[in-house]
């Protein structure tokens, strides 16, 4: 998310004018560089193998404990389609006329082709046959090439693999966006009543669809697919990028009550989550493995909330120019580091069997987090630097020089490429 070439961006905590009781205000306009939304992203992003580890390194079929874990990181899908959401709307608030052709080209490149890039990679990774042996993967090509591995690439395609699903559904709201965004803006003074439908409709739709009251009924798998089981987030995070500076205000200023009703939310959750055990507990109030469920959408947004106060605490001048170079390489390499996970956690599984290397998941599981992070960092970093770095790692291709240790002086240091991606704040020229 690049700054136009006029001059340095306002930093988006210090930039801003001073708001009421202390809090500032990000920076106005639609070519600005949002460096607290920036360092949201590898919050998000570790939010996310947190799940995925804790799926793979902990007993989830048995332990309560591990099925609330689960539900208190699942947070992350959705704001990842709020923050997406948002900043899409807040690039485009200030636009007269969407120019459609050159939008969806850049949402395309954006999301699409690092999602066929990786669906390839991950259908000849899933190819792959175990050994014992380290590597403990060889290839042998008969099942990939195959009719029955053409109709396996064709599933992954069309349904995402594992986590790639994320990006189906951003693909989705990028459809719709452009509709959706002319709407709001017709009813400006309906903003806040369209919220609410969309609160309603969140909280009520699992339900009503498990319950069979539309005469249907959808399936986890393909509801978690449908970009019409997020509306709250979705919809929500268009309309808080047309009121951003206000909402800005209104976040830090109240930051204890919603981290107070954040830890809350997630205490009523998890005490529902054990309770769900109980066959007298009512469906539409069990949390745990019920993604869907109304009981926690007040956890979720006050989650996405915390994210975004955390972003403002890290980017903001009291800290130390290298902490904040190290979160924005953080947030540089961050949509690789979302893409190449599922190479790097399988393996570890792998690796853990074949050495015999049993310890509680306790352990496991957030060194599994590190590890991945840490690999999938690396990664991304070097790929970054090679001819195929939109398609891996969603961002432009940078220098090899600029893997060179550097002293940061001043703001102006901290300027650099994060990578295009779904957060990606610069309108076409």
């Amino acid at each position: 998310m690049t700054a136009p070439s006029e001059g340095p961006v306002p930093d988006p905590v210090a930039g801003g004018p001073a708001a009421p009781g202390g809090a500032t205000t990000p920076p106005k306009g639609t070519r600005k560089r949002l460096e607290h939304i920036d360092a949201m992203r590898p919050v998000k992003q570790a939010a996310v193998i947190s799940t995925h580890t804790l799926v793979y390194f902990a007993p989830l079929a048995t332990s309560t404990t591990v099925v609330g874990l689960v539900m208190l990181t699942r947070f992350s899908r959705d704001a990842f389609l709020f923050v997406s959401a948002c900043m899409l709307a807040f690039s485009y608030r200030d636009t007269v006329t969407m120019k459609l052709g050159s939008y969806f080209k850049r949402r395309f490149i954006a999301v699409g082709v690092p999602y066929l890039a990786w669906t390839v990679i991950y259908y000849f990774y899933t190819a792959l046959s175990e050994e014992r042996s380290f590597p403990y993967y060889a290839f042998r090509g008969s099942g990939a090439f195959s009719v029955a591995g053409l109709h396996h690439f064709v599933h992954l395609l069309w349904t995402g693999y594992y986590h790639l699903y994320f990006l189906i559904l951003i693909m989705e709201f990028y459809v719709l966006f452009p509709l959706l965004l002319m709407l709001v803006r017709r009813y400006a003074r309906w903003h806040w009543r369209i919220l609410a439908v969309a609160a309603i409709w969140q909280l009520a739709f699992g339900v009503l669809v498990s319950a069979h009251y539309f005469g249907f009924q959808l399936n986890g798998f393909t509801q978690t697919r449908l970009v019409i089981s997020y509306p709250i987030y979705l919809v929500g995070g268009v309309i808080v990028a047309l009121h951003l500076d206000t909402v800005h205000r209104w976040i830090v200023d109240h930051a204890r009550l919603i981290i107070s009703l954040t830890a809350l939310s997630a205490l009523v959750d998890e005490a529902l989550s054990y309770l769900g055990r109980y066959p007298w507990l009512p469906p539409y109030v069990r949390t745990g493995p019920y993604v869907f469920s109304p009981m926690v959408v007040p956890f979720n947004v006050g989650a996405i909330l915390c994210v975004y106060l955390l972003g403002v605490y890290l980017v903001s001048p009291n800290r130390a120019v290298r902490t904040r170079a190290a979160v924005q390489s953080g947030s540089d390499n961050s949509y690789g580091v979302y893409l190449s996970q599922m190479l790097w956690i399988p393996f570890l599984v792998r690796l853990r069997a074949n050495l015999g290397f049993h310890v509680s998941w306790v352990i496991a599981a957030p060194l599994a987090l590190v590890t991945v992070y840490l690999v999938g960092f690396v990664f991304t970093a070097l790929m970054a630097r090679t001819p195929v770095a939109k398609a891996v790692t969603g961002r432009s291709r940078v220098s090899w020089a600029s893997l060179k240790p550097r002293r940061f002086h001043s703001d102006d240091d901290l300027r650099g490429d994060t990578g295009d991606g779904p957060l990606d704040l610069v309108l076409e020229a």
